[in-house]
């Protein structure tokens, strides 16, 4: 039995090539990507592991150091230190004050209340 052949009239057949390598080239690249991302996550989980053990063996350690020290029934009574002169309610923040010195302020009033307190 003969074959019979069939043909298919392309148009642009120089076009369609172009895309059917551009669409490889993606393809590749995409599957670089991909193999790029699994190196990272095996590397990401032997970096997990290590810290880990690097943890296990620093609770360990931190266990052997407390049995070796004294055992006091003292504790420290906490600091407050007072850099700054806490804001009076309702003046605005000076313009050279940053964001952060103003809240720095407002945790020294804060602090200042709890050692009224206690």
């Amino acid at each position: 039995m003969e074959e019979e052949l069939f043909f298919v009239g392309i148009r642009d057949p120089i076009e369609l090539r172009k895309e059917l390598l551009t669409s490889s080239k993606n393809l590749i690249d995409s599957l670089r990507k991909f193999e790029q991302y699994q190196d990272i996550k095996t590397e990401k989980q032997e970096h997990i592991l290590e810290l880990k053990r690097v943890f296990d063996e620093l609770m360990v350690l931190n266990k052997k150091l407390r049995n070796h020290l004294p055992r006091t029934p003292l504790k420290a009574p906490p600091t407050i230190t007072k850099t700054e002169k806490p804001m009076t309610k309702g003046k605005p923040a000076k313009l050279g004050q940053s964001k952060v010195d103003v809240l720095e302020q407002e945790l020294a009033k804060i602090e200042e209340r709890l050692g009224g307190l206690e």
